[in-house]
């Protein structure tokens, strides 16, 4: 351990293809959560994706790209670190769609899907047969039913205005209620919720425009298996803190890589994950320069290594000495280098925001930050 920290104090980040390279085994065992997005053309599918993720509508709409001849993937915040993918199938309902390339690309690797079917669409046909043949391949993937634009069918009556009527046994109207039923019959066996939600544009002038959004995360996480929660309890937590839009990207980034970090920790091998979560903290240091417009010169990547001193390689090597104890030792592991690289990133993230200001950040300062952001790190750890 001591040998790879020294190595990463003394040596400058290995370039975007070799660290693609260095962690290409370790994506494939990386456990990122993958939703399938299933529905028309306007269905809600991106304006689900916008507010699990936060990110901007251009984002989302220039980040996916090509699956199969009918779906795409979008993977966030980007392809070489992501902390959730969500696969788009397209089309449906405009050409006839044959479900059989999908179902054999995405069984064994999407963990949940969710079905999203405006409230007053009644021509569903093309969604309800291919949804068959999906269910039927594999029954034991769980199936959410997104209810979305509920104000189509609401009139005047903005639901999202006071208590939210599908979680305080409050009165819902009755031709939204008629057409829920109605909805539940037609996919009568092909979903395990149905979640009315109603997510709209601010300018929309709705009073939630989120509304039915915290409904839906908490019943994804519900679905989901434990191992794939962390991504998107880890998104949906904030500093605290008011973030620009620099900053937020520099924030996704430390979530992406101190997940990646965790899942390398878990490696049940001692000493192993080592060179991974070094070649993961060193990447993260050069895209988060990269984000504030600043270069790491050998000065700058010396100060950026002083953040945790040598408590660093102590505490790694007491980790790895658990790592002999079974079970308690694979938490330790993740645990660790997930906190650790929060930290480090969060640290990294004040030192080049300083920088850009005009201000010349000190050791103590940076290490005073990284001690404070190492128990933030433990903390949302355990909250996951």
């Amino acid at each position: 351990m001591a040998f790879s920290w020294w190595k990463l104090r003394h040596s400058e980040p290995a370039n975007e293809d070799d660290y693609a390279k260095q962690i290409d085994t370790l994506r494939q065992t990386v456990p990122v959560p993958s939703i399938w997005l299933f529905g028309k053309t306007g269905s809600g599918k991106s304006s689900i994706v916008r507010f699990l993720t936060a990110a901007e509508e251009a984002i989302v709409g220039e980040g996916y790209r090509p699956e199969t001849k009918t779906s795409r993937r979008f993977d966030f915040p980007d392809s070489l670190e992501p902390l959730l993918s969500f696969i788009d199938t397209r089309g449906i309902g405009e050409v006839a769609y044959d479900p059989c390339d999908d179902i054999d690309r995405f069984s064994g690797s999407t963990q949940l899907m969710i079905v999203t079917v405006r409230v007053s669409d009644h021509a569903l046909d093309s969604i309800i047969t291919p949804l068959r043949q999906i269910r039927k391949a594999e029954p034991e993937r769980p199936v959410l039913l997104a209810l979305t634009c509920l104000h189509e069918a609401t009139g005047s009556l903005d639901l999202s205005e006071g208590p939210d009527p599908f979680e305080e046994n409050g009165e819902i109207p009755e031709t939204l209620q008629l057409l829920i039923d109605e909805k539940s019959k037609q996919f009568a066996g092909l979903f395990d919720n149905v979640i009315p939600i109603d997510l709209t544009q601010i300018e929309d002038g709705f009073a939630e425009p989120n509304f039915g959004g915290g409904r839906l995360k908490q019943a994804i996480l519900d679905k989901l298996p434990h191992a794939y929660r962390q991504a998107l309890l880890a998104l949906h937590d904030s500093t605290g803190e008011p973030m620009s839009a620099r900053q937020q990207k520099s924030y996704r980034q430390i979530l992406a890589s101190s997940a990646m970090a965790g899942t390398a920790g878990a490696i049940p091998v001692p000493w192993v994950d080592i060179p991974a979560v070094v070649a993961i903290q060193a990447h993260l240091a050069v895209k988060i320069a990269g984000l504030y417009e600043q270069e790491i010169t050998p000065k700058h990547w010396a100060m950026l290594t002083s953040a945790a001193g040598t408590r660093i390689a102590i505490r790694f090597a007491i980790r790895e000495a658990l790592k002999f104890i079974p079970v308690v030792g694979l938490a330790v592991g993740a645990a660790s280098s997930f906190a650790f690289t929060y930290a480090l990133g969060m640290s990294w993230d004040w030192y080049f925001a300083d920088l850009r200001k005009g201000n010349v950040p000190t050791t103590e300062q940076l290490q005073d930050v990284f001690a404070e952001q190492l128990k933030r790190g433990h903390t949302l750890w355990k909250a996951q």
